[in-house]
């Protein structure tokens, strides 16, 4: 499309006064396709997660019915770097649409790592599922269950409800809930990009406003220490968690990605 073709289709619909002002405002411009370098944190290389696609998966899981997604974390600097657990740039997630595949090059794994830095490959096998809220979340907080609110039912929802949902040994997840080992993380997610912060948390009035707004943080991956097939383990048998607000996820922007590491 020329300039020509913008002053004739503004003529078509009627905006024929404006044609010659909009015309000032054409200017060139070039579309770009981006071929990501290889993530880091500060200095660190990042390490390859996973990469999901897209129409390999289950459907109805809010996610897009294809394209591939891309996950890395900073393994390195885990054990290394003071700020690292307080940084919630820690992890890039990356989502190409399924025409962009065509162009999409396979990268060499950086040199700089080492084998305890990177995971072996695996084939990621689906088995669909349903899951519920971790007894520990803004789901249940914001029901007024939770050490606060209605214990007795807490409990109930914990020790009675909450075990036949319970799956066993190594567990990675893509969406639904967490298999959390040290409580809840919507509220977090939320107290690190929302309006509100720590100091705050003590006011119960924002408080309440934290929960209602932590309930758009969902799971988006989740990935154990089976440290015998990728050779990684998250702290001490710990797990890592990747963490969408459903915003971003369904505008597809996967910028504001939280990975939480939770252990025993």
């Amino acid at each position: 499309m020329n300039k020509e073709n913008v002053i004739q289709q503004l003529e078509q619909v009627g905006l024929k006064e404006y044609s010659n002002a909009i015309a000032n405002w054409i200017f060139p411009t070039a579309q770009l396709f981006l071929r990501p370098s290889m993530a880091k944190w500060k200095e660190y290389d990042m390490t390859f997660i996973s990469q999901i696609n897209l129409s390999d998966c289950p459907q109805h899981m809010s996610l897009p019915t294809s394209g591939l997604i891309s996950f890395f974390y900073a393994v390195k600097p885990m054990y290394e770097d003071m700020e690292f657990h307080h940084d919630p740039s820690t992890c890039r997630v990356f989502y190409f649409d399924s025409d962009l595949l065509q162009k999409l090059v396979r990268r060499n794994t950086p040199e700089r790592l080492t084998d305890l830095e990177k995971l072996k490959p695996n084939e990621i096998v689906f088995e669909s599922k349903f899951s519920v809220p971790a007894s520990e979340s803004a789901y249940l907080e914001s029901l007024g269950l939770g050490w606060n609110g209605n214990i007795e039912d807490f409990e109930k929802y914990w020790r009675l409800f909450l075990p036949n949902w319970s799956t066993k040994g190594y567990i990675n997840r893509l969406m639904g809930h967490p298999d959390q080992i040290q409580g809840d993380m919507q509220v977090s997610c939320e107290l690190t990009y929302g309006p509100h912060k720590w100091i705050e948390n003590n006011n119960l009035e924002i408080q309440d406003q934290v929960i209602q707004s932590a309930l758009k943080w969902r799971l988006l991956l989740q990935i154990d220490s089976e440290e015998e097939k990728t050779g990684m383990m998250w702290g001490d048998v710990g797990r890592i968690y990747f963490w969408i607000h459903e915003d971003d996820l369904a505008n597809l922007c996967f910028e504001r990605v939280i990975c939480v590491m939770q252990c025993t």
